[in-house]
């Protein structure tokens, strides 16, 4: 089993986490809402979209 099939989705995971907690503090800093949303739904993106593509490439491209 290839090891980035593993590794990758947890960094997009983190990564992810990691973005929607900036956002979160940028709410409550209250200077740019824009960044505000720009990065939750960023994050939002790599912590539950990301994922089931990863999946869905393994299960359609098995090697």
């Amino acid at each position: 089993m290839d090891i980035n099939i593993l590794i990758l989705p947890m960094i997009s995971t983190l990564l992810g986490l990691y973005l929607v907690c900036l956002g979160l503090w940028e709410l409550r800093v209250g200077l740019d809402r824009k960044r505000f949303i720009t990065f939750s739904f960023t994050g939002l993106f790599l912590i539950f979209l990301l994922p089931d593509i990863f999946g869905l490439q393994l299960i359609y491209n098995p090697q």
